[in-house]
């Protein structure tokens, strides 16, 4: 019975291998896919929660032989620093039925690791510091951006100001970055098991999506132990609040979007135009800090009365 257990997990993987190669691959010949790439893990996570991290390890394996043979060896070692270690973690603790947000706070924690590894990893192989490579990238940006703007007459502020603000809130970025792709794999790998029939511990539909009870109260005692580090000789307490001002943001811009996706619900309008809705008010900027700003209300007062309903 194990044997033959075994060789139905050894021909999953293999299969899981074979499909996420060939998306590896797509990613990188086809440019406008490649966004899709933060999603690589999904496959991975499927395979952890159904047989265990010792066959995600053969897939990942198989998977970076293939695309090696393919690409060249620089790609593949990249994505298994990248995601390697984030897709053994949350595939560990999904197996385990872990609270949904260990796998993710975990997850993103591993991920932001990651990424400091490859940074670093970069710098040392090739003498390319992919900071500096990202701030001359922001540069080019912002000049043609105000660049535009003069050209219309319209004023702008410097573009000093403009670099260093982006300069300061990089590592937030990071990580926000890893915070959005657990949170993706997390909802994409609960979907995929549903659909398979794996009993699984999920999270709500989006629309009913909130953060534990507890995290405003988190969020304060984190603001205000950041604030106090102003007092603390050789801390930049400017740029660490700025960091810290932009996750919690985020964190509260995604309760804040489901937010007004449960309302937008209650209107019966089709799913779709739900969709486009949300989507519009995701891309127009001026909108994200009211977003966050619903999310933190909802947190603090439950306005979709969630806690009752799930009790």
């Amino acid at each position: 019975m194990n044997l033959m257990s075994d060789r139905k997990a050894l021909i999953e993987a293999a299969l899981m291998a074979t499909i996420s190669s060939f998306f590896v691959i797509s990613f990188i010949y086809i440019p406008f896919l490649a966004l899709l790439l933060i999603l690589l893990p999904v496959p991975f996570l499927v395979l952890a929660t159904r047989h265990g991290n010792r066959y995600v390890v053969f897939s990942f394996f198989i998977t970076s032989v293939i695309v090696g043979a393919l690409t060249g060896i620089i790609y593949p070692i990249f994505i298994a620093l990248l995601f390697g270690p984030m897709t053994l973690v949350m595939g560990y603790f999904f197996k385990r039925k872990a609270n949904p947000y260990r796998v993710i706070g975990l997850g993103t924690l591993v991920s932001v690791f990651s990424i400091f590894i490859v940074v670093q990893l970069v710098d040392w192989v090739a003498g390319i510091y992919i900071i500096d490579e990202l701030i001359l990238m922001l540069q080019s940006v912002i000049d043609h951006q105000i660049g535009a703007l003069e050209n219309l007459d319209i004023q702008a502020i410097s573009r000093e100001e403009v670099l260093s603000y982006l300069v300061i809130i990089i590592p937030g970025a990071f990580v926000v970055q890893s915070l959005l792709i657990c949170f993706l794999n997390y909802y994409m790998t609960a979907s995929v098991l549903k659909r398979l029939g794996v009993a699984q511990q999920e999270l709500p539909e989006f629309s009913n999506f909130r953060w534990p009870g507890n995290i405003v109260l988190g969020s304060f005692i984190i603001f205000i132990l950041t604030f106090a580090t102003q007092f603390i000789e050789g801390i930049y307490a400017q740029t660490l609040l700025t960091n810290i001002t932009l996750i919690f943001s985020f964190v509260f811009f995604l309760q804040g979007i489901a937010f007004i996706s449960y309302f937008i619900k209650k209107t019966k309008v089709h799913k779709t135009i739900r969709m486009v809705i949300l989507g519009i008010i995701v891309i127009l900027s001026p909108l994200l800090t009211i977003v966050a700003i619903m999310g933190l209300v909802d947190a603090l007062f439950d306005m979709r009365n969630l806690k009752n309903s799930r009790a």
